[in-house]
């Protein structure tokens, strides 16, 4: 039991994420995504103006 408590308290502590770099890891996703959105908009054109033209 004491080895085992002396185990867990030599463990190292957890950092806590900083909130810079949260952002920074989500900045560069929003552009991909809006690429993405443009690019199924895009494919999908063809296939509403169909749709609305009866």
């Amino acid at each position: 039991m004491a080895d085992r408590l002396a185990r867990i308290s030599s463990a190292p502590r957890a950092v806590p994420m900083l909130d810079h770099s949260r952002h920074d890891t989500i900045a560069p996703m929003l552009p991909a995504l809006l690429r993405g959105v443009i690019f199924i908009s895009v494919l999908a054109a063809p296939f509403v103006a169909a749709l609305l033209a009866g």
